[in-house]
């Protein structure tokens, strides 16, 4: 009855705006992996968005890494040395980095470089070619960059975020980094392993790549407006997409 409501309210044609991307990066995303889109991948792109997603990203990870395990180093130290625990800061910062943090800064922000690159290519591109010949060309080897280059930065930023936090611990109250690195080995489950990498591999890349092509491809070519799009969409499905993978590992029975 609410929905019937709400959706009396929204114009129609509004509403067609608001679900017409979504079904353009469905109708990609499976237009993508056709036995004729897998004959005509070229590797040549695939090697080009490699290069812009992955070793030009590092300074973005690397910077987004060390500064997010600063300042929850800096929380979680303060706050713990009131009930003296401090030592037990490197089980809440592991967890917190790979449960949530990390998927919802590092990887968000770097998901939103791609949609916003992806959606000025699209803007681009699509012009003159259809939704098939689009998804054959173009969709299917970037999206494979995309997936393939999310693994080593996923990793990477982990690895960085963590020595970081174990570096600056001592410096605010942490006994030593051995006891750091053994409260984090006691406090980190493979459950909190695994949904950081479906949230930084699966999760997030498919996101921002298909919301910069939706975004791309339903865009107004008289305007600039495509990559912004894309950026707040990445956004507003990322932090959704991310509560339910955290719902569905911690709290469904």
């Amino acid at each position: 009855m609410a929905i019937s409501k709400l959706a009396g309210l929204i114009p129609p044609i509004e509403l067609f705006f608001w679900i017409a991307p979504l079904g353009r990066a469905i109708r990609l995303f499976l237009g993508a992996f056709q036995p004729s889109s897998l004959r005509k991948f070229s590797y040549r792109k695939f090697k080009v968005a490699c290069l812009w997603m992955g070793p030009e990203s590092f300074h973005l990870v690397a910077l987004a890494a060390v500064t997010v395990a600063i300042a929850l180093t800096i929380q979680c130290c303060i706050e713990l040395q009131k009930y003296q625990a401090q030592d037990l800061s490197g089980a809440v910062i592991s967890i917190g980095l790979l449960r949530e943090i990390g998927p919802l800064t590092v990887s968000l922000a770097w998901c939103a470089r791609v949609a916003a690159r992806i959606a000025a290519e699209t803007q681009a591109y699509y012009d003159g070619h259809k939704i098939e010949e689009f998804a054959q060309t173009f969709v299917l080897p970037n999206y494979l960059a995309t997936v393939a280059m999310s693994i080593p930065l996923g990793t990477y930023g982990l690895v960085i975020g963590f020595i970081t936090g174990a570096l600056v611990a001592p410096m605010l109250g942490v006994s030593s980094t051995s006891i750091f690195f053994h409260s984090a080995r006691d406090g980190i489950q493979m459950r909190d392993i695994i949904v950081y990498f479906i949230k930084l591999i699966l999760v997030n890349p498919t996101i921002g790549f298909f919301a910069g092509c939706a975004a791309g491809a339903t865009s107004n070519h008289s305007n600039n407006a495509a990559p912004s799009n894309a950026v707040t969409a990445t956004f507003i499905v990322g932090f959704f997409a991310n509560l339910i993978i955290t719902y569905a590992a911690y709290l469904a029975r």
